[in-house]
């Protein structure tokens, strides 16, 4: 079976998503913990302005999660337009 190139950036890019993924996790999961143990309220916690120690963790976070929303619209873009009928 021979893949396209356009199959291989979706490969690339699904890939890309959930190395994303796990970070996003991996970072929640450190933040949660420090924010528990802290005993700070959620909203106060995750403000970057107000919890200047974990702020370039928060911001990384919302970074990370815009890169895989704009990394699955592309992916459900590419499949659109595999589904679409040929048009010759």
């Amino acid at each position: 079976m021979e893949t396209s190139a356009g199959d291989r950036d979706l490969v690339e890019v699904m890939k890309r998503y959930f190395a994303v993924k796990a970070e996003v996790e991996e970072m929640k999961l450190r933040l949660e913990a420090a924010r528990r143990e802290s005993g700070v309220e959620i909203d106060a916690f995750y403000n970057p302005r107000s919890n200047l120690s974990h702020a370039a963790d928060i911001i990384r976070s919302h970074a990370l999660k815009q890169e895989m929303a704009r990394l699955m619209d592309w992916a459900e873009a590419w499949g659109r337009q595999s589904l679409a009928p040929n048009e010759a």
